[in-house]
């Protein structure tokens, strides 16, 4: 039996795929980490870039790399990573996405003041990807079950929860795309959760707007919709909710022909919170290596 003083109380989980221009500060960011007591676990889902080369580069004892070469989807990672876990607590971080100095201590330390929370979420700075700040996406804990079929309950990357509570919910690969939403779908009236409405990462949302990749995720949900055990007793909700969603691919699709897809960016990245000279000035530590 391993001693549990000499396990981490940590695991950050970051899922790899060919992102070899960001997946470098990415690293960093969780490394230099004021909270250092982690591991860090990587799985890469079968890259053809450098990616994998390049977490290779780094000497840290931490870095657990996983690289088999498959490509199994971004679900199949999660669970691998909560499988390997050996921290009480897992955190979530995209592979081109940048963590504030102190979100862990900040999220470790809500988790350990609250033990009845299994997960907990937070705002987001966007940058694109010249790393510029370009907007604030502030998180607000969603209070109604019907609220979360039209609305996030987490910005995904920021989530840290309980390990114990992933391996008890692993995520559904059935819903590649939307394994976050089918996952607090699942979950949310039986669990607790909370938001910490301070920004603890710089969320990467390119200006370059993906149809296929949209539609893709659109229809994923229609189908979560059309499975609902919830909607299957209110009809005329899960027919307009598909209904809304079809629209919005229908609209994406025109917008892309005319040259103007990056107008649905522009709508959900709206800076309706200023970026603060503060989180500007950190961002541009952590890029600059200092």
């Amino acid at each position: 039996m391993k001693n549990e003083k000499l396990l981490p109380l940590v695991t950050v989980g970051i899922p790899l795929y060919n992102a070899e221009k960001f997946i470098s500060l990415a690293i960093k960011s969780v490394l230099s980490q004021t909270y250092g007591h982690f591991e860090l676990i990587i799985t890469d889902d079968g890259s053809t870039d450098d990616s994998v080369k390049i977490v290779q580069s780094f000497k840290d004892d931490r870095i657990q790399l996983l690289s088999d070469g498959r490509n199994f989807g971004l679900p199949y990672r999660l669970n691998q990573q909560i499988g390997m876990a050996q921290g009480k607590f897992f955190v979530r971080m995209d592979a081109d996405d940048i963590m504030f100095p102190d979100r862990l201590e900040k999220q470790i330390d809500y988790l350990q003041k609250h033990p009845n929370i299994d997960a907990v979420g937070s705002s987001v700075v966007i940058v694109d990807d010249d790393n510029q700040a370009v907007a604030f996406r502030k998180a607000e804990l969603l209070s109604e079950y019907r609220q979360l079929f039209r609305t996030i309950l987490f910005n995904h990357p920021t989530v840290a929860g309980k390990t114990a509570f992933f391996k008890e919910n692993p995520y559904s690969e059935q819903y590649d795309g939307v394994e976050d939403a089918e996952l607090w779908l699942r979950t949310f009236q039986n669990g607790n959760f909370g938001i910490l409405e301070e920004p603890l990462l710089f969320y990467r949302d390119p200006l370059i707007f993906k149809l296929k990749t949209y539609r893709y995720r659109l229809t994923q949900k229609n189908r979560l919709f059309r499975n609902s055990d919830y909607l299957r007793n209110y009809k005329l909700l899960r027919l307009a909710l598909i209904a809304e969603n079809k629209l919005k691919i229908v609209v994406a699709s025109l917008l892309t022909r005319m040259n103007k897809g990056r107008w649905v960016i522009s709508r959900r990245n709206t800076a309706n919170y200023e970026v603060s000279a503060e989180w500007k000035s950190t961002l541009r530590e952590i890029v600059n290596g200092k």
